[in-house]
């Protein structure tokens, strides 16, 4: 029974480590994307690199506004669930936190260099809540396909892995993920549909 407690909380300690080598990762990007911005301020400031965190159009539909905000991560969260299914998947969702890292820092620059300290309100009541939750979503869903990656790289090495569980719980979990990112892409639509107007008017 100490035994079972005892690797449980092995196993928990490890993955809290995991989920800070993740972070930190995310937090390089977050760091290149500024630099990259600050340095070409004309030429970054796009729906590729951006990801949909900076847009200013305040009179788009309120569905509009939703796919806006729930494409582009559900894009990251489709493309960690296909590099779980491969052997070589760990170094792919690696540089999808990168870019979405830099997706991060280039939304930030682009609110500094276009309202300076006075657009502290948009990032705050419309970038932060958003960037912080589907961060967080793609933080986890990196982790799944890391450790489902991991499993078949062991095999394809002819190495014992740890033992997995059914991979119906994989699906399961993603789409457990893509449902908290819908919930949270109709939170911020409500927030950008009803606030974005008064903020960067006021800006």
């Amino acid at each position: 029974m100490y035994q079972t407690v005892g690797a449980c909380c092995t196993a928990t300690q490890q993955r809290h480590r995991q989920l800070q080598r993740f972070l930190y990762v995310l937090l390089c990007g977050f760091l290149i994307g500024i630099v990259w911005a600050m340095g070409a301020p004309d030429h970054t400031w796009n729906l590729l690199l951006d990801q949909g965190f900076s847009e200013q159009e305040v009179h788009r539909s309120l569905p509009g506004i939703f796919l806006g905000s729930f494409l582009p991560t559900f894009g990251l969260l489709l493309c960690c669930m296909l590099l779980g299914l491969s052997a070589f998947g760990q170094a792919g969702s690696i540089l999808v936190l990168l870019y979405r890292g830099i997706g991060l820092g280039v939304a930030a620059s682009h609110s500094y260099l276009t309202w300076g300290l006075q657009g502290l309100p948009v990032v705050l009541f419309q970038q932060l809540p958003h960037s912080g939750v589907t961060s967080i979503l793609l933080l986890l869903a990196v982790r799944e396909a890391w450790r489902l990656s991991s499993r078949f790289a062991a095999f394809a090495r002819n190495q014992p892995g740890e033992d997995g569980e059914p991979l119906r719980y994989y699906w399961i979990r993603f789409f457990v993920l893509t449902l908290l990112l819908m919930i949270g892409a109709a939170g911020d639509s409500a927030l950008t549909y009803f606030l974005s107007g008064f903020l960067i008017g006021a800006v």
